[in-house]
């Protein structure tokens, strides 16, 4: 309801009433394949002449609200459209999601363009699933299609379900949401935000030592999409179907505008779009905005003045939906290019108030901050240090799995600026000295761990923070990754247990920017999670979602090397 009333007053503010508008609801698109899907259609009354299309291709058939963003691409001079893949309001067949909407998407698309209404260009935006169905729209290119503009786009089988190919308990929660009913109403609205219930059900599978395999029936409806997901831990051809082929992004010309945030949960799928339309199409008329926003924020219509308990620079704060629309004039009506578009790889520099920009990623800088995990320890803290330490000595930590006290309701605070560091009891923690001349970062985090486990896999925890000069902690990443897919995410590989085994952290943790303050410090904490709310690697080498207390067998011993590091690119 309060997502409507702001929509009202954004509207309002349109000068809505001084316009009227067509709207369509009950439209039905018939595929080639039998099936039909259910659309949406908002057009400007005072328009009559043939208009390009923006299709918004969503999973979440809520038709007042979508009304209300048809309208806002009418004031803006389309028509506006909203498309529910089969299952969802008026739509036919089964919902499953990313199954049909590839196949789906040339009939949808073929269908607008030929509409009286339509002038022939067809545009695409929306985000987290709707990002995803952008994609999954281009695997067959319909030459109606001019652009799309996928926003915090779910990375499938890259950073969801599963995370690094991590599963989390999150997407039960999210398979009811989505697929239970033919509408988004409220009662399906309590239930995907009733924490209680949420937070209850992870940390009662959790203590019991079940298998997360088990989750769906402590739950008490048995999933079968839930069990498919997990039968496809890697990131196999089940995962790579939905989305474009190396030969389909080499085909991809159309011009594509990604924006995605630091701290969103699905920034690992939009960076893993543009970088494999960019490897596979080096003339690629693909552009990246990246700032530090959240999932939720990236989908309001502007950017918000705080984001977890950390205030934004002003020059982050932008109207999302205004660049989008402003994009679309530039692709679909030859207007002027956005101007914060200066080059492909667009930034925010966090503390600087400025933002960055790259031709590719890899041009962001050369220039890298190497600090090692030095073994030498005071008050519980270990030390960054730029030199590597000398001696054979490593930094012993045992885990305990029968320990379940790391339950939901105290694991780590989920503030990015916050008066406290809030870490579980499985982690390390790592410090620089104190910086005598700002540092501006820009990248994923990069380096090596070295090790070595009495068990034949492990999962890692990986946090950066800054510890500013008043003894605050501003989160700058937060990230997990399996070590036994830590190279090769299609394909499993053990670790021996007594052998020097190294993890990369190159391609598995987020991109931020921030300038490092003087007088500021950088922590890092490494850790293995035991947690509440995600699968446990007990090491056993078994599939991980199968595994219980019972193959827990014994603690795990890692000894961490000191030739270990961390790099930071210094912009």
């Amino acid at each position: 309801m309060k997502k409507i009333i702001l929509l009202f007053l954004i509207l309002t503010a349109f000068d809505l009433y001084a316009q009227e508008f067509t709207t369509r609801d009950s439209i039905t698109i018939r595929l080639r394949s039998g099936n039909e899907l259910s659309a949406i259609v908002v057009h400007n009354k005072g328009v009559p002449q043939p208009l390009p299309a923006l299709v918004r291709y969503s999973i979440y058939a809520s038709p007042q609200t979508d009304r209300y963003f048809n309208t806002l691409s009418s004031l803006r001079g389309y028509v506006g459209v909203t498309v529910y893949i089969r299952g969802k309001y008026l739509s036919t067949g089964e919902v499953k999601p990313f199954v049909n909407d590839a196949t789906d998407a040339w009939d949808m698309i073929d269908w607008v363009s030929k509409q009286s209404w339509c002038n022939g260009k067809v545009g695409m935006y929306g985000a987290s699933y709707l990002g995803f169905s952008q994609w999954a729209a281009v695997k067959k290119l319909h030459p109606a299609l001019k652009t799309i503009v996928p926003q915090s786009a779910v990375g499938i089988g890259v950073d969801f379900p599963s995370h690094n190919n991590i599963n989390m308990g999150y997407m039960l929660n999210w398979i009811h949401y989505a697929t239970d009913k033919k509408l988004l109403d409220s009662a399906s609205m309590a239930e995907f935000s009733d924490q209680k219930k949420w937070t209850r059900l992870f940390n009662s599978l959790h203590t019991s030592g079940k298998s997360f395999a088990s989750l769906d029936k402590m739950e008490g409806r048995p999933s079968a999409l839930f069990q498919e997901w997990l039968a496809h831990p890697s990131y196999d051809e089940y995962w790579a179907k939905f989305t474009p082929t190396s030969e389909e992004y080499a085909k991809l010309d159309i011009p594509v505008l990604t924006i995605a945030g630091y701290f969103d949960v699905d920034q690992s799928g939009a960076i893993h779009y543009f970088k494999k339309h960019n490897e596979n199409n080096p003339g690629a008329k693909h552009y990246l905005v990246l700032g530090p926003y959240d999932h939720i924020g990236l989908q309001q219509l502007s950017m918000p003045e705080m984001v977890a308990g950390y205030k934004l620079d002003s020059a982050a704060i932008f109207k999302t939906y205004k660049l989008t629309f402003d994009w679309f004039d530039y692709i679909l009506k030859n207007g002027p290019k956005p101007a914060m578009l200066k080059d492909r790889v667009n930034f925010q520099v966090m503390g600087e108030n400025s933002w960055n920009h790259a031709s590719t990623l890899a041009d962001i800088s050369r220039r890298h901050l190497k600090y090692f995990l030095r073994p030498e320890e005071e008050d519980g803290v270990y030390q960054l240090s730029q030199e590597v330490f000398k001696g054979t000595k490593t930094i012993k930590q045992k885990i305990d799995f029968h320990d379940r006290s790391d339950t939901i309701s105290n694991k780590i605070n989920t503030l990015i600026l916050d008066n406290s560091l809030h870490i579980g009891k499985n982690s390390l923690v790592f410090e620089t000295g104190k910086f005598e001349q700002a540092v501006k970062i820009a990248g994923s985090l990069d380096g090596e761990l070295s090790f070595i486990i009495n068990k034949k896999d492990m999962d890692l925890k990986i946090q950066l923070y800054e510890k500013l000069a008043d003894g605050r902690y501003l989160k700058l990443n937060d990230d997990m990754l399996r070590a036994s897919y830590s190279k090769d995410h299609s394909k499993r590989q053990l670790i021996t247990p007594g052998v020097k085994t190294t993890v990369q952290l190159t391609g598995n943790t987020f991109f931020v920017s921030r300038k490092i303050a003087v007088g500021s410090k950088l922590v890092f904490v490494l850790g293995v999670p035991v947690e509440a709310g995600m699968e446990v690697n007990h090491g056993s080498g078994k599939q991980v979602s199968e595994e219980t207390i019972e193959d827990a067998k014994e603690d795990l011993i890692v000894k961490w090397l000191p030739s270990s590091y961390i790099n930071l690119t210094i912009t």
